[in-house]
């Protein structure tokens, strides 16, 4: 846990992170586990290729909320007040732990997460998990752009119809569909661009051995950069720059020799009004 805690602060790489969950979901409590995909999504919940963590999160949060529908309303399943529920992402992930390493967590105490009903109720009330709460992961959800939109979409439509107020679930849908559908056309784009694009490469410097492969990386980051400045979500403010800012990140760990990087880099964050974060980032 303590090399993950250290790496996740200074290495900016979706794989590293979606480790991190992979180690929570087996080894942490509840708690910490939907603590550890709130972090995620704020952090990696704009990126086209975050739909595992997307998914499994929404998949915690749809069994919390029937829970307490069901502990509030013991008739919310006969008047369709329950949301279609897919496999539990903890009990998977502790599936596929090899035996050994189970052993050693038992003979430690430490077993991985309680995924009882009463513990994800506990849990529930900690974190406030309410009918508000899952409205707003669902919309996040919706204004994104990654591989499971539409599935989660028809989650998102079925939690609105189930509230019993049509109008209310009308104006809602209508209100996040023209971002679903920007998110679903940039997730295509974005998907051609990231092909055959290798996110394991380390930066290294550029000499007549290295230079071909790594004009090769950055031109493929330079292509993903300018169709995301291109703002193909409509976003605003903070929110696109943020967006974008995070494409630099993980484009600065394969191309860190690239000045010219750095320096859209800086320009970026400075045109969003980051004159601090525009200047730190000239340092490095």
């Amino acid at each position: 846990l303590g090399v993950y805690t250290r790496c996740l602060q200074q290495v900016p790489n979706m794989d590293l992170w979606l480790s991190y969950l992979n180690f929570s979901k087996r080894h942490q409590t509840l708690e910490e586990v939907l603590r550890s995909y709130g972090r995620a999504i704020d952090l990696w919940g704009s990126d086209w290729r975050a739909a595992p963590v997307w998914s499994d999160y929404l998949a915690l949060l749809k069994h919390a909320y029937n829970l307490k529908q069901k502990k509030e309303n013991p008739d919310a399943e006969l008047q369709g007040k329950l949301l279609a529920e897919d496999p539990n992402p903890i009990d998977t992930a502790k599936r596929t732990l090899k035996k050994e390493l189970q052993k050693v967590q038992e003979e430690f105490g430490r077993a991985g997460a309680d995924i009882s009903d009463s513990e994800f109720l506990r849990v529930t009330e900690i974190l406030k998990i309410d009918t508000e709460f899952v409205r707003k992961v669902f919309q996040r959800c919706a204004g994104a752009s990654h591989s499971t939109m539409d599935k989660l979409w028809l989650g998102y439509e079925q939690f609105e119809k189930s509230q019993g107020n049509p109008a209310m679930a009308a104006k809602y849908m209508s209100e996040h569909m023209p971002r679903y559908v920007r998110g679903k056309a940039a997730y295509k784009e974005l998907s051609q661009l990231g092909n055959n694009m290798d996110f394991y490469a380390v930066a290294v410097p550029i000499t007549p051995k290295t230079q071909l492969e790594q004009k090769k990386l950055f031109d493929q980051w330079r292509a993903m950069l300018r169709f995301e400045r291109t703002n193909p979500l409509q976003l605003e403010g903070e929110e696109l720059t943020a967006r974008v800012a995070l494409v630099y990140q993980q484009a600065s760990l394969a191309c860190g020799f690239a000045p010219d990087l750095w320096y859209d880099f800086s320009a970026w964050l400075d045109l969003g009004g980051k004159q601090e974060e525009a200047t730190e980032v000239l340092r490095k």
